[in-house]
Formats: C-alpha cells, structure tokens, sequence
C-alpha cells in the first residue's frame, strides 16, 4: 500500500492493482484512479481522470479485487478498505467522534484526516500497527498520541509482512 498526500486534505492511495482517490479539491492538479472516496462534501471528483466510481455513501463496493466498505457515522462517512491481508481505515477525526465504539472494529492501517480534536482512546482501540495523520491538525494529533516527534513524509509505502509489531504514527504533509 502507497499513501500519497496531494494537498492538505487530499490523498492517493494505491493497494494492489487499484488507486484511490481520497477528498480530491480544486487546488489538485487532475490526476488518474480507479474511485473516488468522499470523505467531505465539498471534494471536487473531476480532478480524477479514468475513474469508475465515486463513493460518497454507505455500502460495500469492490473495486479490481480492493473491497471498500463506507460506513455511516451521523452525517459523515469513513471507509474501510480491505486487500491482501490488510484491514485499513480512512475517516476524518471529527467523523470518528460520531461513531459508536461498536460500529468501530480493528483495522491493521489506520489513515485519519486531523480536523478536529482526536479522540486518543478511540483509536487507540481500533488497535492499529501503523496510524498516519494528515490535515490542520496532524501535530496535534499526533501529541495526543504520545507520538510529537512523529516522522513526516509526503509518500508512505506499506508491505503487509513489515507491519510494526508496536503502535507507530506517521504523519502526511
């Protein structure tokens, strides 16, 4: 898994033979994915060139082998991906704080928009291995954490068998 940052609220994300797109805004430069994933409403799916869906709801959908589930919190969503092994999830932080504790499960990959305060105890039971922040406020974030001196990066590869054994936090920028 790759984890691109296109802009501050803006991600691309290739698992397996598949890319996502992730909150594409005006300010990005068109680039080509498989889907969209829409986090926020105001994400502008015409920056992506070749896609062949836009999730923007609840459901389960599959795209070339990568199955994405959207699940609904409140008004919000977040995703879930799953792919070789690997249980990930995508959500902005102010989604997270709508989401009952039982609609949570356990997610190996956990990718969080900082745009609000994040909730420490929340994700930290979703048990992940490697949590990446990105958004306004991914230092802050990651201090909740207990990780302050989390290393950033504008590109992130993951391989399912170079997992962490521990926690470890990343941030986008």
């Amino acid at each position: 898994m790759e984890i691109q940052i296109l802009d501050a609220n803006s991600l691309k994300i290739k698992a397996r033979k598949t890319t996502l797109a992730v909150d594409p805004n005006p300010k990005v430069v068109k680039f080509d994915a498989d889907a969209v994933l829409m986090t926020d409403r105001t994400s502008d799916p015409t920056r992506v060139n070749g896609s062949r869906i836009t999730i923007e709801g609840p459901g389960e959908y599959e795209i070339s082998g990568l199955k994405v589930t959207g699940i609904k919190s409140s008004d919000d969503i977040f995703f879930a991906l799953s792919f070789e092994n690997i249980n990930a999830m995508i959500a902005k932080a102010s989604s997270l704080e709508k989401v009952p504790t039982d609609k949570i499960g356990e997610y190996q990959i956990v990718i969080i928009n900082v745009d609000s305060e994040l909730n420490q105890s929340l994700v930290t039971a979703m048990e992940p291995r490697i949590i990446i922040l990105y958004g306004e406020k991914a230092q802050e974030g990651a201090k909740s954490l207990g990780k302050e001196e989390a290393p950033k990066s504008s590109k992130i590869s993951i391989a399912e068998d170079k997992l962490p054994e521990e926690m470890n936090v990343m941030r986008l920028s």
